[in-house]
């Protein structure tokens, strides 16, 4: 079976785009990189799109939005694939992954990274501070913050948004109602709805200018909810994550997805990063590290996938071995490798020499080393150096048949 991408990566905040970067881009001298796909529902960016996201240190700080910035250039500039949909279902089973969008997409791959963060994001940046409120940095704080929010009445009501874990505040919420706002609790997730709480997904905010409403997706269809003011319980989202995303495979944990130091999940060729993963503190510094062992394990799977070794990530790594007088970094390139061109013609055709400019449209994912060989008629050893040499420059990469 023939794949789309290498590499598929759920989520583009900081997780996801270090993930992505970092399997499309490895930092040794010879390196076959990865054709990567990066799929995000909302902003690029993530939660650093949003106000008030540091990188700390005890008498430093840089602006999250800085570094996103940059990490959206490389994005930009290695040319990775970016996909405006969320998925809502992945299917881990076998050697090539299937990846569902709810625009009907379906994008294969041999490996997954999912840096879906701890909620589906739509467009709550957009109403920050117009009548959205976020409950975040523990519960220090809450009911001081509740306390000033129930002060007055909100009509037509008071939306309070969260995962499963949205149950820790409704009694609290509902004692401190001293100007009796109308109420209703939307919890994200499956589930009968009851009373003033409702079950389902929140598909967007809306308002003109100011925040009017927002759209509900329920058991029985999309509804669309008019409130003055609504209040985002994150801190529920960092006790219970809400993906609104079926994997198709074994238990992966929960309510967190469990990995090891190399991100890995007990699935091959399935990864996860960021704060999607079990245990640790969630920080931007955090995430951007774990994205960027997700993205290397990632690599290292596929190359191990593509040529039956494990790549020597000497920048990264340690590895501890005989070296043999024979030893080569990158294995001999076989007949049935599918070149695939990452980079636009225009740029690759700057790297050839003129003799090779008529092989661009071969470098599709279609026709292996040897059939071009055999269509061009070209000795396939210096066919193969000419391919080695663009892989060399992260130009192309090489796709390979999957059984089943």
């Amino acid at each position: 079976m023939r794949y789309d991408y290498d590499v598929i990566v759920v989520g583009g905040g900081p997780a996801g785009l270090n993930a992505a970067i970092r399997s499309r881009w490895v930092k040794r001298y010879k390196a076959i990189p990865c054709s990567t796909l990066l799929i995000e529902n909302s902003y690029l960016g993530g939660l650093t799109s949003w106000r008030g996201c540091l990188f700390t240190g005890p008498s430093w700080k840089m602006e999250g939005k800085d570094i996103v910035h940059r990490l959206l250039k490389d994005v930009g500039n290695l040319k990775i694939g970016v996909h405006q949909g969320r998925v809502n279902r992945i299917n881990a089973k076998g050697e090539i992954k299937e990846v569902f969008t709810s625009d009907g997409k379906v994008f294969r791959s041999l490996a997954v990274i999912i840096a879906a963060g701890i909620k589906v994001l739509v467009n709550e940046r957009d109403y920050l501070g117009r009548g959205l409120e976020v409950t975040s940095m523990g519960y220090e704080f809450i009911v001081s913050h509740l306390k000033k929010v129930l002060s007055r009445r909100w009509e037509p009501r008071l939306a309070v948004v969260g995962s499963q874990k949205l149950e820790n505040l409704i009694p609290l919420i509902r004692e401190l109602n001293i100007a009796q706002s109308p109420l209703l609790f939307i919890m994200e997730g499956g589930g009968e709805a009851k009373e003033d709480v409702l079950r389902g997904w929140v598909e967007k905010y809306w308002g003109d200018g100011q925040l009017q409403g927002l759209t509900v997706w329920t058991s029985k269809g999309p509804r669309k909810i008019r409130c003055g003011r609504v209040l985002l319980d994150f801190n529920s989202y960092e006790l219970a994550p809400s993906w609104r995303m079926e994997i198709g495979a074994e238990t992966l944990g929960s309510p967190f997805i469990k990995v090891n130091q190399d991100m890995e999940t007990l699935i091959p060729g399935l990864f996860a990063a960021g704060d999607v993963t079990s245990g640790g503190y969630n920080s931007f510094s955090r995430a951007v590290s774990q994205g960027m062992a997700a993205g290397l394990s990632a690599y290292r799977y596929v190359f191990h996938k593509k040529f039956g070794t494990h790549p020597p990530l000497f920048a990264y790594r340690p590895t501890d071995f005989m070296i043999p007088s024979d030893f080569k970094e990158l294995p001999p390139l076989r007949e049935d490798l599918l070149p695939v061109s990452l980079l636009d013609q225009k740029m690759i055709k700057s790297s050839l020499e003129r003799k090779w400019v008529g092989l661009l449209s071969n470098f599709n994912g279609r026709v292996s080393i040897g059939e071009i060989a055999k269509r061009k008629k070209l000795n396939s050893e210096e066919l193969k150096k000419v391919l080695k040499r663009l892989a060399e420059k992260k130009m192309i990469t090489f796709h390979v048949e999957v059984d089943g």
